[in-house]
């Protein structure tokens, strides 16, 4: 099984992401979702290794026949194109051309106006950054946890972008001084977004069932959850049109029979898993992980 450690470089280069920024201030983005169809198909030829991934997702976890799987892989390419390219129109500022609507929201708006922090569990599925839109407020600092190898420029605009919707990025760094800085915020009474399917340089992990299939899922944020007694939302974002997205949030329970916060952490964990595997049953084509996901 590939590393599942935390991996996530914008590509493009420095021209290129540059050169999107500036169009998607001035475009609206689906003006560029037609380009798509001319550059995803390099990534199915060439990137052989995402492209596996995918089909072996469609294919042997939700059992599609070899060329449903092959139909939507390529269209989920496409798909993850589209949400990049909506990614970058905010960035540029062009964030008015998207409408989020929340199932919910009640459930995030109590802990917002509440006094503890508390923790919104995502995953590489969908558009979480699209959280900023749909939370958009004033009352608690959101922090959103980043990939930390991004170039200068390009992380400053991110940094700008999401300051604007009271967001504070902490970047994921070597020597995991960014598990102090969550630890920090939380105690604060602040937000902490994390995506709950990746490790975070953290090792500590449970095996699930997931997807007819068993996956290693990280649980450092559910034992930091535990010890710390703040809540854990799980939210998934999903694109329904070029132009809406849809939320979906959950309070995830505590255990009263849980003897310790490893035991709470577990908890924890599967119903989350279960609340992944529930959304991505309903919106498979959104499930972003191109790398061999499960252990055999």
């Amino acid at each position: 099984m590939e590393n599942k450690d935390w991996k996530g470089k914008t590509g493009g280069g420095w021209f290129g992401q540059n050169f999107l920024l500036m169009f998607l201030a001035k475009v609206r983005v689906v003006c560029l979702y037609p380009v798509l169809y001319l550059v995803i198909p390099f990534y199915l030829i060439f990137a052989r290794k995402g492209y596996r991934a995918i089909y072996s997702y469609f294919h042997d976890h939700l059992h599609y026949s070899s060329w449903r799987a092959f139909v939507a892989t390529c269209r989920n390419h496409l798909l993850f194109g589209e949400v990049v390219l909506d990614k970058f129109a905010i960035l540029a500022g062009y964030s008015s051309q998207f409408k989020v609507e929340m199932q919910g929201e009640d459930v995030v708006s109590e802990y917002l106006d509440g006094e503890s922090g508390f923790i919104i569990a995502s995953a590489h599925f969908g558009n979480l950054e699209m959280a900023g839109l749909s939370i958009r407020q004033e009352k608690k600092r959101m922090n959103g946890i980043i990939f930390g190898g991004e170039r200068g420029g390009f992380q400053d605009r991110r940094d700008l972008a999401f300051g604007k919707m009271n967001i504070n990025l902490i970047p994921v760094s070597e020597d995991m001084s960014h598990l102090f800085t969550i630890k920090n915020a939380l105690e604060e009474g602040e937000v902490v977004t994390i995506p709950c399917d990746r490790f975070l340089g953290g090792k500590k992990k449970i095996s699930l069932d997931f997807l007819d299939g068993e996956a290693d899922f990280p649980v450092g944020t559910f034992r930091l959850a535990a010890q710390l007694n703040v809540p854990v939302v799980s939210l998934f974002i999903v694109k329904i049109t070029h132009s809406k997205y849809y939320g979906y949030s959950r309070l995830l329970r505590t255990s009263p029979e849980a003897a310790n916060s490893t035991e709470q952490a577990e908890f924890l964990a599967k119903q989350f898993v279960a609340e992944l595997e529930a959304i991505v049953r309903q919106y498979p084509l959104q499930w972003f992980n191109y790398y061999q996901f499960w252990k055999s």
